[in-house]
């Protein structure tokens, strides 16, 4: 495994400490729209077999979805593709919002 689960409180705290992490939300874009972490990429995990040239191997993820169950599989199939500074969130948005962290909304 060449990636971390992280808490909502854990990622949070990531985001702060590193300015170029970037959230890699893998849900449906109608999912994406209900709420997010504000600044978040959308991929679908639909699309990220065929979008994966479109992420830097070097960049460091934060990897995002509803339950933390499809952002597991994204990154596992991303450090599959040589992707090493990959965090999960660790039950996804629903424990986001559950831990009162902002989201972006619309």
């Amino acid at each position: 495994m060449k990636y971390r689960d992280l808490t909502p409180t854990e990622g949070q705290a990531a985001l702060a400490a590193d300015p170029q992490l970037v959230v890699l939300d893998v849900r449906t874009p109608r999912e994406f729209a209900q709420h997010r972490i504000d600044g978040a990429v959308l991929l679908p995990i639909q699309e990220l077999e065929a979008r994966v040239h479109e992420l830097d191997p070097q960049q460091r993820y934060l990897v995002t979805c509803e339950h933390g169950v499809r952002s597991r599989m994204a990154c596992e199939y991303l450090s599959g593709r040589g992707f090493q500074a990959l965090l999960n969130l660790n039950g996804g948005m629903a424990n986001w919002l559950g831990a009162g962290l902002p989201v972006a909304r619309g």
